[in-house]
């Protein structure tokens, strides 16, 4: 995997959700779904991690992490299961940088 822009597209496994085109002054909760764990797999997710850690920092990299883990143990018995998470303004502004269209894993809330 490169470690160009195509590697931080991958960042939409995390951010996935209700992006605006302003970056929020404050964190986010958004739900994200089975789709995004579908086309994002764990080596790519633990590479734009690495990436991006020392900008998001330690805590909501692992945080990150923990959730997409569970949410993939999740989806394999169960393709509507989703997890909420708590995204900074600093994944924001990446998730801008990059491009990432956040929209197209939006789950609606229950």
């Amino acid at each position: 995997m490169s470690h160009g822009k195509p590697a931080l597209a991958a960042l939409s496994l995390f951010g996935a959700f209700f992006l605006s085109a302003a970056t929020p002054a404050t964190a986010q909760d958004v739900r994200i779904g089975c789709s995004l764990v579908q086309q994002y797999g764990g080596a790519e997710v633990n590479a734009v991690l690495e990436q991006v850690r020392s900008t998001v920092g330690e805590g909501e990299a692992n945080a990150l992490h923990e959730k997409y883990v569970g949410l993939k143990n999740d989806c394999s018995s169960n393709l509507s299961a989703s997890r909420v998470v708590r995204l900074s303004p600093a994944m924001h502004r990446l998730l801008t940088e990059y491009g990432v269209n956040v929209h197209r894993f939006a789950v609606l809330q229950r």
